[in-house]
């Protein structure tokens, strides 16, 4: 079957060429009939701008989104905020990844410019700020998970350090004093990484309660296979004096510690009260009923693409976008048990 073309778009719709590649481009100044006739002759037609050709005109309307692993079930909300914004455009997402624990995202990246994306989107991304930077020079970036100023790139971001906060003074409201914080080694995150932001809200939070002589940090790794957390998980548990309580940097991790309990024969949250940060999906299962800091990925997916397309577009300045947390408490939060 031939393939359509951009006359035969032109055509069936009953416009100019001209109008057809406005409506590829998402150009100003389309009307609403305009817009709807050619979508549909796209539609009819099946019509698929080619890659190569695009990219010659300047534009492949390709947008990589490069994400530190597949696992984490945080990153289909992103991705999900994502494909909304992107679904109005003419824009669609090339998704790459860390290969392995021990790489970093440059091949993903490096593949992506060798198909002349038009932007990047990166998920706390494992690389240094130089590096970064350079990228954004070249293609128009933006960063979730890195709260980088001054570097040439948007970000979007949740306040982590706020959402460390809730999660501590939840904690010390149903009167826990030793709480722990599973965060993830200094080796395995950049020094603006959401990681560092939220041990840093958990430090606040304990000083501003004269908590300070409790404060207890465990870090997990990217770098020694997918059992280190448990095995880290272990040592939090069984440690002469246990923690009541566990803020986690994420939700996964906090599945990990929580499977690691139930495997101790301990209780959520009679014996142990366990936090997580996300708010993924999981998290709402019955059997798990996890309490995590809400940092609406499905927003931060949508706004990071807003931003994206207007570097894109033209803007210069860059723009740092900051979503504020909400504490979501569900099951496997409670009061402190009774000493000894």
């Amino acid at each position: 079957m031939k393939r359509a073309t951009i006359k035969d778009v032109a055509e069936a719709a009953g416009v100019s060429r001209a109008a057809v590649s406005k409506v590829l481009r998402n150009a100003y100044g389309l009307s609403d009939d305009m817009r709807t006739r050619v979508e549909a002759a796209m539609t009819a037609l099946n019509y698929r701008p080619q890659t190569a050709a695009r990219g010659l005109r300047g534009r492949t309307y390709t947008l990589g989104v490069v994400l530190p692993d597949m696992r984490n079930p945080f990153f289909p909300d992103i991705i999900d905020g994502v494909i909304s914004t992107l679904r109005s455009s003419s824009y669609e997402p090339l998704i790459g990844f860390r290969p392995t624990a021990e790489a970093t995202e440059k091949h993903a990246i490096d593949t992506m410019l060798d198909h002349k994306i038009d932007g990047f989107l990166m998920v706390a991304p494992r690389l240094e700020e130089s590096y970064l930077t350079t990228v954004a020079t070249s293609v128009p970036t933006v960063m979730i998970g890195r709260h980088d100023r001054d570097c040439g790139y948007d970000t979007v971001n949740n306040d982590d350090r706020a959402g460390a906060r809730l999660a501590v003074e939840h904690l010390i409201s149903l009167g826990h004093r030793d709480i722990a914080y599973f965060g993830l080694e200094p080796g395995s995150a950049a020094p603006n990484n959401s990681t560092t932001l939220r041990l840093v809200g958990y430090r606040e939070a304990m000083t501003a309660h004269g908590l300070a002589d409790s404060i207890s940090v465990f870090e997990g790794t990217h770098f020694r296979g997918e059992h280190y957390d448990e095995e880290v998980a272990r040592r939090i548990l069984t440690r002469e004096r246990r923690p009541t309580a566990v803020f986690c940097w994420t939700d996964l991790v906090a599945f990990t510690l929580m499977a690691e309990a139930l495997r101790l024969g301990l209780r959520i949250p009679e014996d142990l009260s366990v936090i997580g940060y996300d708010n993924s999906r999981l998290a709402a299962l019955p059997q798990l009923s996890l309490t995590s800091v809400d940092q609406s990925g499905h927003r931060l997916g949508s706004e990071a693409m807003k931003l994206l397309i207007e570097r894109i577009e033209g803007r210069r300045e860059e723009r740092h976008f900051v979503l504020p947390p909400r504490l979501d408490v569900k099951g496997s939060t409670g009061p402190a048990p009774a000493p000894g």
